[in-house]
């Protein structure tokens, strides 16, 4: 009787001690970053283990769908914003309706996780585009660096100003030849400053004609005439060096320029608006997001993995790994940090004006349609109303299911 008592006594104590395993499948925190924050997690939450996976953007996408698929068990996952609808499509994610109704006057950037009028993740880390500009190239051009562009006719006239100073100096920096950064850095964003769109809200009708499209497209074709055209991470370096009077980038560029070009001055300002009277700083929503598996079998914990990412102070510490993103927080711009980094609040303000893509599942067809028609644009000189109408087709077709 005594033997039975203490095994009965040892397993009580086994079971009691048995702790949750929760996998965490991120992208922005290493191997060390995660531990270090994580360790904060399981030292407050004892009963929870958390695994941590780091994927990469390259295939980070394709590793989740085969883990979906192949029917692994995973908890929270960090998606990129522009795959939500995807995966909500799916029927891969838990929905995060209650997270909104509890934390949503707290946080911003929930527009980037609603599909269909319901909400599939928690925003947690903001990232937003603004505009770089050379101060010496203004000053020589004889343009004032304390004021910056405002419209789009402030910037041409400057872009124009500056591309006469030399052959090999060229007024603005347009990507080109690569998958996303052509319409992402600025030309759909322009789009969304007029108040205009190339997808209908309710994601049937492709709007590349549309009169706000049209305008863009003459904006961004007139722009290319004084603009250096290549990948993003050339536009960088050029502008490093002195060969480009503006272009349109994340905050990451912020460190690359000081740490490879500390003799470049420059500085960062909110893009410009279409005029004056007219349109917003629009800019492109990018958004690191929290989601619960639909699978999870550890659903309570995740929930408790979920808040405690979220929150101001650790979401502040994740963000300082790599200062390109910030934190959803509507008071995280309050953070002493910023005082010493004003152009890294200019892209945390900047986030006000951000703009995600439209949520849909065929996204990733439709951006690959609009890179195209850019570029046709831009690089080969093609007329603007062909070239929107033909491409138009396309991605009609494509939000067809054709």
């Amino acid at each position: 009787m005594k033997k039975l008592f203490v095994i009965f006594f040892a397993l009580i104590v086994v079971f009691s001690f048995a702790k949750t395993k929760l996998t965490f499948w991120g992208f922005m925190m290493n191997d060390e970053h995660a531990k270090m924050i994580l360790n904060k997690f399981m030292e407050e939450n004892p009963d929870i283990e958390v695994e941590y996976v780091q994927l990469s953007w390259a295939n980070g996408f394709d590793k989740i769908v085969t883990a979906i698929a192949g029917g692994e068990s995973l908890d929270v996952v960090e998606l990129g914003n522009t795959w939500v609808a995807n995966f909500a499509e799916r029927n891969a994610l838990e929905n995060m309706d209650l997270f909104f109704n509890q934390y949503g006057k707290n946080y911003v950037g929930w527009d980037t996780v609603k599909y269909h009028g319901k909400y599939w993740a928690v925003p947690w880390l903001l990232g937003t585009r603004a505009l770089f500009y050379n101060m010496e190239l203004f000053e020589k051009a004889g343009l004032n660096p304390d004021i910056p562009p405002e419209t789009w006719e402030d910037l041409y006239r400057a872009a124009e100003k500056i591309d006469a100073l030399g052959d090999e100096i060229y007024g603005f920096g347009m990507p080109a030849g690569e998958s996303y950064s052509p319409w992402q850095q600025w030309f759909l964003p322009a789009v969304w400053g007029t108040g205009g769109d190339i997808i209908s809200e309710d994601g049937k009708r492709a709007l590349l004609t549309s009169c706000k499209v049209k305008e863009t497209a003459q904006f961004y074709k007139a722009l290319s005439k004084y603009s250096l055209k290549t990948k993003q991470a050339d536009l960088a370096k050029a502008f490093g060096e002195g060969k480009i009077g503006m272009y349109v980038s994340g905050a990451w560029d912020i460190d690359y320029l000081e740490t490879n070009y500390p003799e470049t001055p420059f500085n960062v300002v909110f893009i410009p608006k279409p005029a004056s009277w007219y349109g917003t700083h629009a800019s492109f929503a990018g958004a690191e997001v929290l989601a619960i598996m639909k699978h999870s079998k550890n659903k309570e914990a995740a929930q408790k993995l979920v808040k405690f990412l979220i929150r101001p102070d650790i979401a502040m510490e994740v963000a300082m790994i790599w200062p390109a993103i910030f934190p959803s927080h509507v008071e995280a711009g309050k953070d002493p940090w910023f005082n010493d980094h004003p152009m890294h609040k200019v892209f945390y303000e900047q986030n006000t004006y951000a703009k995600p893509v439209p949520s849909i599942p065929a996204w990733p067809k439709v951006q690959a349609v609009l890179t195209e028609a850019i570029e046709k644009m831009i690089l080969e000189n093609t007329d603007i109303d062909s070239t929107l109408f033909e491409y138009n087709l396309k991605i009609q077709k494509i939000l067809d299911g054709e």
